[in-house]
């Protein structure tokens, strides 16, 4: 008798927990907050699952040869490879964080921001020089002071690495592609002497981009190579690459004239124009904050930046790209809301489309298809004119 109730209780014990496992199995089918589409974040907080996040086109179906594992493990991260990604803006501009982060999280990263400044904020104490002149020198005072901003945080924070953009910035749905092939490219520029062959590292560099470094311009209106380093990495084939009768630049250009019309190149840069975006190692940072706040300085911070690639004597080593990766945006709605430098008045009319310079098929234009997953409805810029790809792309170092 005891030997039965024995067998009894030990039945029981099994059976118990399994109608507890059963019954939370049904439970987690029928109630919301345990649905597949909500996975638990590491904060404890409620996050959209893996199968809810919008696909994102990749038009490159080729990993770059040569980039190391380790490189393209990075690269994938949440903030592209670099320690942090930061985006300037003005508190007041709700308009433009609430597009940023719309599009940041369809080409899947994250980033903090970083307050814009308004120039009337800003003692004339605080400068290093007349920076702003004329009816805009609010405007540019205050974009000074941001872009010297990031590079504070960087120093403040001791990051190795940061990437910033502003604002009103766009890239193309292949931006995370066009970023591992910039990553070998630049790697293969920084790892041997200027006007030498590239020379095969022993072992992977520490940033995927490359060491040694101080600017990568990713966003620009402007671009210089350098006189004293012919070298390039080609990228060709690249069906994101602007028709160069669109390509719409306020200064001077690398000679695109040896390269047919897919092509992109990537080099030691020797200066440009505009900061839609552009990444600082710590030393860079530095350095930016040496040079434009405590040295003497009488122009634009996009213009401080360009002595700093330009002038030897800094050491500051540049790396570009062309066409650019990132550039400007320009909304619907009121043109004068486009910049914030420029004052409202002096833009009339309204813009019933949004358009954005330099970009093939555009992150924020397609946001709703890319919501959706609707990856063949995507609409590319002077889709008549762009040229019939076949393959994936090619490099070469030349």
């Amino acid at each position: 008798m005891l030997g039965r109730e024995t067998s009894q209780r030990h039945l029981l014990l099994i059976a118990l927990p399994l109608c507890i496992l059963l019954s939370l199995v049904l439970f987690q089918r029928r109630h919301p907050l345990f649905h597949s589409s909500y996975s638990k974040s590491v904060n404890g907080e409620t996050t959209a699952s893996t199968s809810e996040k919008p696909k994102q086109k990749d038009s490159f179906q080729n990993k770059p040869p040569g980039l190391p594992k380790e490189s393209i493990a990075a690269l994938s991260n949440e903030t592209l490879g670099f320690e942090k990604v930061f985006v300037i803006n003005l508190e007041s501009r709700t308009d433009k964080l609430d597009a940023m982060r719309l599009s940041a999280s369809l080409s899947g990263f994250n980033f903090e921001v970083i307050k814009g400044n308004l120039g009337k904020d800003i003692p004339e104490k605080a400068l290093p020089g007349p920076v702003g002149k004329g009816p805009l020198k609010d405007n540019i005072i205050g974009c000074w002071r941001s872009h010297l901003d990031f590079a504070h945080t960087i120093v403040n924070k001791r990051l190795s690495s940061a990437l910033v953009f502003e604002d009103d910035a766009d890239w193309d749905v292949s931006f995370r592609s066009l970023l591992q092939y910039f990553a070998l490219g630049s790697q293969m520029l920084l790892s041997s002497p200027a006007n030498e062959a590239p020379q095969s590292p022993l072992q992977p560099p520490r940033s995927p981009y490359g060491d040694g470094w101080d600017l990568l311009w990713l966003g620009h209106c402007a671009s210089h190579t350098s006189e004293t380093d012919t070298r390039r990495f080609v990228i060709s084939n690249d069906p994101s690459t602007t028709p160069p009768n669109h390509r719409t630049n306020f200064g001077g250009i690398p000679d695109m004239s040896p390269y047919d019309n897919t092509t992109r190149i990537v080099f030691m840069n020797n200066g440009g124009t505009c900061l839609y975006s552009y990444a600082l190692s710590y030393r860079g940072a530095q350095k930016m904050i040496f040079y434009n706040s405590m040295n003497y300085q009488d122009h634009p911070i996009d213009f401080g930046i360009n002595d700093l690639c330009k002038l030897p004597e800094r050491n500051f080593k540049c790396v570009g790209i062309f066409p650019q990766i990132v550039d400007n945006h320009r909304a619907a709605g009121m043109k004068g809301k486009d910049s914030d430098i420029s004052k409202i008045g002096e833009a009339q009319g309204e813009r019933k489309q949004g358009f954005s310079y330099n970009i093939v098929t555009s992150v924020r234009m397609n946001a709703g298809k890319l919501i959706d997953g609707d990856m063949d409805g995507l609409k590319s810029q002077w889709a008549e004119e762009l040229p019939k790809l076949e393959g994936g792309l090619k490099t070469r170092f030349e």
